[in-house]
């Protein structure tokens, strides 16, 4: 169940869009870029950029980033359980869904994800001028892939895009004006808390699970491990790659042991995705670079 409301030029927008190709070679294309490029607004690529940058160049930018990017994703659960639209596959018969979605529609979140993420990185990394390219490119074709495939309304993606850049923009006033992380961390969790009260999505409980994971995990990094960060281009790599690992073990392993607990959709269901995600995020971030040390037995320092 959900709200029906959009523009009639969305419709049509939608249909013409959906139509570019509709058969042939052309259409194969089309779907595969755009099949690509909403890939590039996902939670997996948003965590294998963070743990890029935060596990192999600068762990204080990947700590920045990914607060802006489990931020997006907080607000944008909390907005979708808010208008609880659908999305556009299920109010006309036009319109194909040529990828798997699952939650309300407004606004888009893979297109918050992309307007938090590339900008974010692109402000973090300022020296390296070719960023605000992809800042600006990727968000949009994040977007537009989100409307050709089904999954959202163009004022889903727009009003998405503003708010992945929104919290950015949010998250670093309040870096600048707050000189103790804590206060902000405080700041964010109490914001984002005011979902537990009606929000009924996954999407919200994994996203207030990664933020807790994300805040845990740094400050058990900073206090407890301190790893070096590393300049050596095979070795970010490495970490990322065994990263990904980690976490897609870890994800199914926590995923196995409480995930059976309770009922779906129930209350105790939702906490133990907080539970689920925090606890991920926190090995990620926190206790996986305690095997950093092992690389000195494989890589010579320079």
């Amino acid at each position: 169940m959900g709200n029906v409301f959009y523009f009639g030029w969305e419709e049509q927008y939608l249909i013409w869009l959906q139509h570019l190709g509709e058969s042939g070679i052309l259409h194969t294309i089309l779907l595969a870029l755009n099949n690509f490029f909403s890939m590039l607004g996902e939670e997996t690529v948003c965590v294998a950029v963070m743990g890029f940058i935060y596990w192999g160049i600068s762990k204080e930018k990947g700590r920045r980033i990914g607060i802006v990017v489990v931020a997006a994703n907080i607000s944008n659960g909390m907005i979708k359980n808010i208008f609880k639209r659908l999305r556009p596959y299920q109010v006309l018969d036009k319109v194909n869904l040529l990828r798997e979605v699952g939650g309300f529609s407004f606004p888009s979140g893979h297109s918050a994800n992309a307007a938090a993420l590339y900008p974010t990185t692109a402000y973090e990394f300022k020296s390296k001028k070719w960023l605000k390219y992809i800042a600006v490119i990727v968000p949009i074709c994040v977007a537009v892939s989100r409307n050709f495939l089904g999954a959202h309304w163009p004022t889903d993606v727009l009003v998405g895009l503003i708010q992945g850049i929104l919290i950015f923009a949010i998250v670093e006033f309040l870096s600048a004006k707050i000189d103790n992380k804590y206060i902000v961390y405080g700041i964010l969790l109490a914001v984002g808390f005011l979902g537990m009260f009606y929000c009924k999505t996954e999407d919200y409980f994994n996203s207030y699970g990664m933020m807790i994971g994300v805040f845990l995990g740094t400050l058990f990094e900073e206090k407890f491990v301190n790893f070096e960060n590393t300049n050596k281009i095979p070795l970010i790599i490495l970490r990322t790659i065994f990263g990904a690992v980690v976490y897609l073990g870890c994800n199914t392993l926590i995923k196995a042991l409480i995930g059976g607990i309770f009922a779906e959709d129930t209350y105790g269901y939702f906490i133990m995705r907080v539970i689920r995600y925090a606890l991920v995020v926190f090995i990620l971030l926190g206790v996986y670079p305690l095997t950093f040390g092992i690389e000195k037995k494989l890589f010579k320092k320079s």
